[in-house]
């Protein structure tokens, strides 16, 4: 598999590396250079900085963020060789929201451009980051002065770490669960996925929770009842479910959705909106499905809609005979919804079992 993939941000194509690069360069002792970590599983990002940190001496380690950057510190770090280790290491962590005073972004960038080089040789420089976009005022304007983004991209090992498909994330649950010497079942796995974030730092938290909660039972086992006993499902979930079970057609499982959106107090206007929201999304998963694109992995690349939903939309689907006329017709009748909503004395959450009883009729 090549080391390299293709990332592109404003219009501009950079080079990321493969994260397994970083256990060859820890395996060879050779980790002097700049590094940006970056992208939306957090986990990943603080798991490989650990790698790295692990290995130095505490003596020549420094750490950076929001609430503690300082430039001369910083300069010290860069321009001094290391005591009791090879390598200095330094994490810069969230760097792309750090506010630098006057001058000192400018400041941080001609120090990394002086000593470029020189930093391959002893130090082992890290920058964690959310993103690699161009950062912006509320106009639109990209902001003037020196670039750290731009440096980053010319200048360091990009490493960029996306949120991990299902199969992935219910895979090292159970590997975390093993080693807790717990079971839980691929189904349960995949439920688990159903109602929470599917990030690993929240996973990790909820499994955390589930272990505990059996091992004070004495059981070495998570169960379904367990879960949900545990697991509160957040609202966008639940009113994707409502939606889920519309397009299964189990209006009674709707209703019962409804329900619970109604007991955390969810105002039905926000709970109109998801459920619009996630008709539509049906659009464009039944227009990649229609133009013969049938893998779910492959459809959620092509519209950006996580695979987990777009296997549940499509079966769904398929229960349809006109499945882009029901989608339409539904989103109509959402249209007709809101309307009422904001114009009737009717009672709001009536408004909204009427429009599932609608649906139900195309």
């Amino acid at each position: 598999m090549s080391n390299y993939n293709r990332y592109a941000k404003n219009q501009k194509t950079i080079e990321t590396q493969n994260p397994k690069i970083i256990d060859e360069k820890i395996k060879s002792g050779k980790i002097g250079g700049i590094y940006c970590l970056f992208g939306d599983e957090e986990y990943m990002i603080d798991y490989n900085i650990r790698k790295f940190t692990s290995i130095g001496a505490d003596f020549d380690y420094a750490s950076f963020d929001a609430d503690n950057f300082d430039i001369n510190l910083f300069r010290d770090i860069i321009s001094s060789y290391p005591v009791m280790s090879d390598y200095k290491i330094a994490v810069v962590k969230n760097a792309d929201t750090i506010k630098f005073k006057s001058g000192e972004k400018d400041e941080l960038i001609k120090i990394l451009s002086e000593y470029k080089d020189d930093i391959n040789d002893y130090v082992c420089l890290i920058f964690k980051m959310k993103t690699l976009t161009e950062s912006s005022d509320k106009t639109g304007t990209k902001k003037s002065g020196a670039s750290l983004t731009a440096f980053l991209k010319e200048n360091a090992n990009l490493f960029e770490f996306k949120e991990n498909p299902p199969a992935s994330l219910i895979k090292w649950l159970k590997k975390i669960a093993a080693s807790e010497n717990t079971e839980i079942s691929d189904e349960n796995a995949e439920y688990i996925l159903n109602r929470t974030e599917m990030k690993m730092y929240p996973l990790k938290n909820e499994l955390d929770k589930l272990i505990n909660f059996a091992k004070s039972e004495n059981r070495n086992i998570i169960t379904r009842e367990d879960i949900e006993l545990l697991i509160s499902k957040k609202t966008d979930m639940e009113a994707f479910e409502l939606t889920n079970a519309i397009l299964d057609k189990k209006y009674s499982k709707a209703i019962e959705s409804l329900e619970k959106l109604r007991s955390l107090k969810e105002e039905p206007v926000v709970i109109l909106g998801q459920i619009a929201r996630h008709f539509s999304d049906l659009l464009p998963i039944n227009t990649a499905a229609n133009s013969g694109v049938t893998d779910s992995f492959a459809i959620s690349k092509k519209t950006g809609i996580h695979e987990y939903k777009v296997k549940l939309t499509v079966n769904a689907l398929r229960r349809h005979k006109s499945p882009g006329e029901f989608i339409n017709k539904s989103l109509d009748l959402c249209r007709e919804c809101d309307v009422r909503l904001k114009s009737t004395q009717l009672p709001d959450y009536n408004l909204l079992e009427n429009l599932l009883f609608n649906i139900a009729q195309i």
